[in-house]
């Protein structure tokens, strides 16, 4: 059951900064006071522009780290601009239709708006992806995260909660780790620089 009433009730820092910091330090608080009906524009721009920073910056990393500096960059920010604004909310938005259908069998148009602008924000534990090894962590702080997000907006038991979000990103994960094999999981998971 989704919280009724408009959005007098809600205060929900949007900004770029607000939203990493209140997601990465206190997402109970955050998604707690995220306003369900605040429409789906400003989460999306937001998945999108984590997915931005992280391309730009892992080939910065990559040209530093090696001492090449070559047209990579200037591909990584033109090329992945257009990439990043469609990809961000694409994954947003399936991996939300996922959690819905785990949890009630049909995603519902009620519940599609909040949890796709929660996972939208939640997508802030992922600005980290471009440090070697970061990964390890931020997927596993992800898995929290996104659990949290769908208690707090939909009001649901943790346990429930945490079944919803872990199956379908479980999925997800696994199909990657399938897909890329061992050694390919490996340097998705630890980002080596080099590479």
């Amino acid at each position: 059951m989704l919280r009724g009433g408009g959005s007098s009730g809600y205060f929900s820092p949007e900004g770029f900064g607000d939203v990493l910091r209140e997601v990465w330090f206190a997402p109970g608080r955050f998604f707690g006071r995220l306003d369900p009906d605040g429409g789906p524009l400003r989460p999306a721009l937001f998945a999108s522009s984590v997915l931005y920073l992280n391309l730009i910056l892992n080939e910065l990393l990559k040209e530093v780290w090696l001492g090449e500096f070559n047209y990579g960059l200037l591909y990584a920010v033109t090329f992945g601009f257009p990439l990043a604004l469609i990809l961000g909310p694409l994954l947003v938005a399936g991996l939300a239709t996922l959690v819905l259908t785990v949890l009630d069998g049909v995603p519902s148009r009620r519940k599609f708006g909040p949890v796709f602008r929660a996972f939208g924000y939640a997508s802030a534990v992922l600005i980290v992806l471009w440090i070697p090894f970061a990964p390890l962590l931020a997927l596993p702080y992800a898995f929290y995260v996104a659990t949290v997000a769908v208690r707090e907006l939909l009001f649901i038991s943790p346990a429930r909660a945490a079944t919803a979000t872990l199956i379908p990103l479980g999925a997800v994960i696994l199909i990657f780790a399938l897909l890329l094999g061992l050694d390919g999981s490996y340097e998705l998971l630890t980002n080596p620089p080099g590479n």
